[in-house]
């Protein structure tokens, strides 16, 4: 009887001291270099702002997927989180309250790669091709929609600013935006 509870204590000792000491999945390091599936716009110190999100492209996430959110407890629209569904493009379509802020609309031209494929690594999702963080001013006049690259220096190239998203004036004459340009600069 002595030899049985001796065994049963040794393969209990050996079964927890493989559990707690085995690596489960993949090596404990090989995520510590994985590139980032997501990509985060919004404000840079958690300010409110008034505006709001839409997504189109095969990489996009759901759109009713993609909401302005705060920290729930200070602030409730700071910021957006957008995850690559696929290999491609996501545009995403930053659109200001005309009333409170008066910012045109901007669209972010995001990109998604496959995930890293080099054996031993256990990386998942789309990585992010480009920049991964993309800051929304908190006033109207701190400029537009920007992106960071090394050195701390502001970045433009994936931005793109909605001239005239307006309707003609109500008698038909041009809003100013581009349909005021010659029809040969349109």
């Amino acid at each position: 009887m002595k030899l049985f509870s001796s065994l049963t204590v040794a393969a209990l000792v050996g079964f927890f001291l493989a559990v707690f000491t085995a690596q489960h999945g993949c090596a404990s390091d090989c995520g510590n270099s994985c590139p980032p599936t997501s990509v985060y716009i919004g404000s840079a110190d958690n300010v409110n702002l008034s505006i709001a999100f839409d997504v189109n492209g095969p990489a996009c996430p759901r759109a009713s997927s993609v909401l302005c959110t705060g920290d729930e407890s200070t602030t409730y629209c700071t910021h957006t989180t957008i995850t690559g569904e696929a290999v491609g493009r996501c545009d995403v379509l930053v659109v200001f309250d005309p009333y409170t802020d008066g910012r045109p609309s901007e669209i972010i031209q995001l990109q998604f790669g496959p995930p890293p494929t080099t054996p031993g690594t256990c990386c998942k999702g789309f990585a992010v091709v480009g920049p991964s963080t993309y800051i929304i001013p908190d006033k109207p006049n701190g400029g537009g929609i920007y992106s960071t690259v090394d050195g701390g220096n502001r970045d433009y190239d994936a931005v793109f600013v909605i001239h005239d998203g307006a309707a003609d004036a109500a008698d038909g004459s041009p809003d100013g935006g581009t349909d005021s340009l010659p029809a040969d600069a349109q």
